[in-house]
């Protein structure tokens, strides 16, 4: 691809913001010498309808209700702007009112993979209806940006311009695609996406005395923390001429992408409040209440900061903290939360941990571990080899710092403490100046150097990224820094479809893989991050056809994949900036779906529910908890991976609120165990089980056969997901009442009226784990209790499953053996199905179709069938029977739909 034909005056840097928007720019012309960015002063409507410019326009945008259209009636300089919606600082007053209307962190949303970012879920967790997509939102906001510009410049609209758009370096390509897709919606067709440590470092580097510090180093660290994200990159050092002492500058790595910044600090500060009350706040009356702490935050870390402030809460629609009230917030609880939890000091080869703290309140997915320095340790671990080939140490020599966090000396100071302890020798700290314009600034001196005005940053592709071409299979297409605008040919031959949607996967690697073009290889170290659909139509008649990939990152900083059909004609061009799918047909990272749109609601009336501040308020609310459920995100047969695991953490973070009845505690145990069936699938299951074991171990709470009925159900859904010695736990509970001597045991037999017995005994046909002894013992005690015709047919049902010759869990080797099956089976065949249909459905599970079966294993199975159609059962149990499949773990899976081909085969 060709650069875009730039016919500008201006060099233009947008720092899209998760917090604040900012703009610089600098003049082209021949008659200016400046090279000294400015920054665009933005129009923005404040709350009292008056019109004030700030350099900084915030990233928070307020819809306005129907009852305050005419009343409020913002009034822009310009023509043709929005009526219904208030940008910036304005929205932000606004908002402390009615916080239910106020959409902020579009930018995270932007890269937030588990939702739909083209749906109109933004404020997430509100009931107000006109509502907008992360797409629409930061359109909204380059819209305003476009008009503030054309306003000033109106011989030089904003869209003729140079621009370079700056984004997170750990973006990846979908977040990127969309970012550049909202840059178009707003007419902004033709720019550079620039990552933001990069444009720090243009900034930094843009002073010559700055520049002259670095001759000496090796290595730079940027240590980039905004308000809702970081970014950790390293950039190689290497002097061109020793005379001159003139510097090359190569960016080498980039970190994960984390969700973690400024935000995080604002909350745990709002939490300081009063925690049991804020914890029962609605997610928009906490997004307010953030508003305030990080004002307070700011203030309490600068450098003048008193010891405490004061913050007065806004009375809301939950009442949740009724009234107004005024909270003190101390600097000294704020420094040790700080010291403890976001910055605390640790070994340098500390790893991340996975804790409980990870915040969905304000609906993002924010990292389960809230400190920095771990993250940034884990970082440098990674890339441990580069660092000491550079500077023949385990760390870097330099560190940049930017973002709007370390607008605070408390916290630079500290970074550095950490940093200081890690090395061997005193890293050079390069602070920027303008820690909040720096991005902006640096942005517009890019496009200086990409016009050779400058020094310029060589980087290449950030990570190395592969297609994926089968099952396992995944082909590397583009190595980590391979340069902008270098085309890479792939010489094999592939075949596409054609004339129908076709879908093509693609992934990217850990950085210690080598990326070799054109090699398959499986998915180890490999992640998703996107699917593009397409249709290929062709010249040909024939349904597929031989091509071969040429592949590039353009300079404009989207990945281009060229297909060229060997017939010399047909051509296809992949541009994974359009048509990159956000939709539920895409393939996910781990196969779980999109969380409904109303998920946020969804959350909201969990708390009401199991909130001690809640139930004050809605004491029956727990009465119509499933169908408002329902009615929210669905029918619950459809609810897919995500949603349900996104249910379980909440109710997990409500854990206390299930003891307020035995109504609350039948509701949370029913639908705990209906959303983390079958205990295994998705991503932190196992840790998922853990705290569910931890918390329902004392037993039910309440003493009642519809609540024990719910205990033993949730264990019986999530036993899939037990260890052994879990298991053997609830084997043994169970053997206290349906062992010979329990049975003997009038005390047992006594409190066995209110456990729900049908439900204990089916929980055991769950245990697949148990020894092939517990399981004949169980079977021995089943049989001879059905000698009794008054015994109910559900311990047949669970004879059957427990002598299944398909386990759920897939571990075939846990069956019990054919030589203990074959007496059991003989015994189910002489019982009348007609009249105990389970006995026919228990025989049906013991003698379907399995790999290695013996011969009279298979006579028995025609015994089986002959009897299925004498006692007229369901036919689908013959079907079953009948089948040559043997039934694997994939039967968990309910696929909806068909999923798509991939789009190139070997």
């Amino acid at each position: 691809m060709t650069q875009p034909a730039f016919h500008s005056a201006y060099r233009v840097g947008i720092d899209l913001g998760t917090t604040n928007c900012v703009v610089s720019y600098i003049p082209i012309s021949e008659h200016s010498n400046s090279n000294t960015p400015t920054l665009l002063p933005i129009p923005q409507v404040m709350a009292d309808g008056s019109v004030q410019e700030f350099t900084y326009l915030p990233s928070a945008i307020y819809v306005l209700a129907s009852d305050e259209i005419g009343k409020i009636d913002p009034v822009l300089p310009w023509r043709h702007h929005d009526k219904e919606r208030v940008v910036g600082v304005g929205a932000l007053a606004l908002g402390q009112r009615r916080a239910g209307q106020l959409v902020q962190s579009a930018k995270s949303w932007l890269s937030h993979r588990q939702v739909d970012r083209r749906s109109a879920i933004l404020p997430w967790a509100s009931e107000f209806p006109k509502k907008l997509s992360p797409l629409e939102a930061s359109k909204i906001l380059l819209l305003h940006i476009k008009q503030s510009w054309n306003h000033r410049f109106t011989d030089a609209p904003l869209e003729s311009q140079s621009i370079a758009l700056t984004l997170p370096a750990s973006f990846d390509e979908e977040a990127r695609a969309l970012t550049l897709e909202a840059a178009k919606q707003a007419g902004l067709n033709d720019l550079y996406l620039l990552e933001e440590p990069q444009a720090a470092c243009y900034h930094y580097i843009s002073d010559d005395e700055k520049l002259a510090a670095l001759v000496d180093k090796k290595m730079l660290l940027v240590v980039d923390i905004g308000g809702g994200t970081s970014d950790f990159s390293l950039v190689a050092i290497q002097p061109t001429s020793a005379k001159a002492k003139s510097i090359s500058l190569k960016r080498i790595a980039v970190g994960e992408h984390l969700l973690l910044g400024g935000d995080n600090l604002d909350q745990a500060l709002a939490f300081q409040l009063d925690p049991k009350q804020i914890s029962a706040l609605s997610a928009t009356r906490l997004a307010a209440l953030v508003q305030q702490t990080r004002q307070a935050k700011e203030s309490l870390l600068s450098k003048d900061a008193p010891e405490s402030l004061n913050i007065t809460v806004l009375g809301g629609g939950s009442r949740l903290i009724g009234g107004s009230q005024k909270f003190d917030v101390s600097r000294e609880t704020l420094l040790e939360q700080i010291r403890s939890g976001f910055f605390p000091l640790v070994n340098c080869d500390d790893k991340v941990q996975k804790s409980d703290y990870a915040m969905h309140t304000l609906g993002l997915p924010y990292e389960s571990d809230p400190a920095f320095t771990r993250h940034l340790a884990a970082f440098l671990q990674q890339h441990k080899a580069v660092i000491e080939a550079a500077t023949g140490s385990t760390m870097p020599d330099a560190v940049l710092f930017n973002g709007g966090l370390f607008n605070s000396p408390v916290l630079k100071a500290r970074l550095l403490e950490q940093l200081d302890t890690w090395s061997s020798k005193p890293i050079l700290a390069c602070s920027a100046d303008e820690p909040n314009d720096a991005v902006a600034k640096g942005a517009a001196m890019y496009l200086n150097a990409l016009a050779g005005e400058s020094t310029r940053i060589e980087s290449g592709v950030a990570h190395s990224l592969y297609l994926k071409v089968g099952e396992n299979q995944f082909v590397g297409i583009l190595p980590k820094d391979t340069l902008k605008g270098e085309p890479i040919r792939l010489e094999q031959e592939f075949f596409v479809t054609l004339g129908q949607q076709v879908q093509f996967p693609l992934y990217r690697s850990d950085d210690h893989i080598d990326c070799l073009v054109g090699k398959v290889r499986n998915q180890d170290g490999l992640h998703y991050i996107s699917t593009l659909m397409t249709e290929l139509d062709g010249s040909i008649d024939s349904q597929e056809t031989a091509v071969t990939l040429s592949v590039q990152m353009t300079e404009v900083g989207v990945l281009q994949v060229v297909l060229n059909a060997n017939n010399q004609k047909d051509q296809w061009r992949l541009d994974f900036s359009t048509q990159v799918s956000s939709s539920q047909e895409s393939e996910q990272s781990d196969d779980s779906g999109l969380l409904h749109a109303n998920m946020g609601q969804a959350e909201e009336h969990l708390a009401k529910c199991f909130s001690s501040a809640g139930q004050k308020q809605n004491p029956d609310l727990v009465k119509s908890l499933k169908q408002d459920l329902d009615q929210l995100l669905g029918n619950r047969d459809d609810w897919n991976l995500a949603t349900s695991r996104r249910l379980v953490d909440k109710l997990l973070s409500l854990k206390s609120g299930r003891t307020k009845s035995a109504q609350h505690e039948r509701q949370w145990l029913q639908l705990m165990g209906y959303c983390l069936r079958p205990g295994f699938g998705s991503a932190d299951d196992l840790a998922r089980v853990q705290q569910v074991v931890n918390v329902t171990k004392a037993g039910a709470q309440y003493d009642t056969a519809p609540v024990w009925g719910q205990y033993w159900t949730l264990y019986r859904r999530i036993a899939g997901g037990l260890n052994l010695e879990q298991q053997t736990h609830l084997f043994k509970q169970f053997s206290q009442y349906y062992s010979p001597t329990g049975q003997r045991s009038r005390d047992k037999m006594k409190a066995l009226t209110t456990k729900s017995s049908d439900d204990l005994i089916r929980l055991v046909g769950a245990l697949e784990g148990l020894s092939n002894e517990d399981k004949v013992t169980t079977i021995d005690w089943f049989l001879k209790r059905l000698q009794k015709t008054s015994e109910p047919d559900t311990a047949w049902w669970t004879i059957g499953r427990i002598a299944s010759r398909h386990l759920l869990s897939g571990k075939q080797e846990q069956r019990i053996a054919e030589d203990k099956l074959f007496p059991i089976l003989e015994v189910t065949l002489k019982e009348d199905w007609k009249k105990r249909k389970q006995a026919g459905l228990a025989a049906v599970l013991m003698s379907q179709v399995s790999i290695g079966e013996s011969e009279k294993l298979s006579a028995l199975r025609k015994k089986v069938a002959s009897k299925l159609k004498k006692d007229k059962c369901p036919t689908q149990w013959l079907e079953r029977l009948e089948s040559q499949i043997e039934i694997n773990s994939d039967e968990l899976n309910a696929l909806v739909g068909e999923s798509l081909p991939i789009g190139l085969r070997l």
